[in-house]
């Protein structure tokens, strides 16, 4: 692939292998390569742009700090990040209910601003439903991770058990459940059976 000078784009590995020597510039290609992706699987999960703003913030700071350690799927780290942002998300859920816990036994005497004008907008970018987008969060970690990294970025069994560090079977006996539980919790957005004619 060849960048606007006409040189040869790096890949992802070229890049991790410079950002391991702290090549801060080889970061910045990374980021710019894969923002636009990860935002996206954060708002997915989290639902808020800001909260999704830094879950993704976490998940490349996660990136500059175990550049040594980052695997590398298809010739790419967007697995890799997938699963970082997964895992952050949960956890940003969890703080964010915990926080919420805490401000209900604080008396208020002012209104919060509601800001659910940008978040319906940037919601419904996505065409996701609400049911759907509930469905996902209510998966655990792992499973959120190989859903989103067999079914949405489409990477083989092999490489989505590669990326989360488990073995092949266990990535495929989890995705099986995850279908399975999403297939019930979902089944009235199943398109209808159409009658064969007669």
């Amino acid at each position: 692939m060849r960048g606007e000078s006409g040189q040869r784009d790096a890949d992802d590995g070229e890049l991790l292998f410079r950002l391991t020597r702290g090549d801060e510039r080889a970061y910045r290609e990374l980021h710019d390569r894969h923002a636009l992706s990860v935002y996206r699987v954060a708002l997915v999960l989290v639902r808020k742009p800001w909260d999704a703003e830094d879950v993704a913030a976490t998940a490349f700071l996660e990136l500059w700090r175990k550049r040594k350690s980052v695997r590398i799927t298809d010739g790419s780290i967007l697995p890799w990040l997938i699963t970082v942002t997964s895992f952050t998300a949960k956890n940003q859920l969890r703080a964010n209910r915990r926080y919420g816990r805490l401000l209900r036994r604080i008396p208020h005497d002012d209104p919060t601003p509601d800001h659910a004008d940008e978040v319906a907008k940037a919601l419904d970018g996505l065409r996701i439903s609400q049911e759907v987008r509930a469905a996902l969060q209510a998966l655990n970690s792992r499973d959120a991770s190989i859903l989103l990294l067999n079914v949405v970025h489409e990477l083989s069994l092999r490489d989505t058990a590669l990326a989360l560090g488990i073995p092949e079977g266990t990535a495929k006996s989890r995705l099986s459940r995850v279908k399975a539980r999403l297939r019930t919790s979902l089944r009235h957005h199943a398109p209808p059976v159409q009658e064969a004619d007669a």
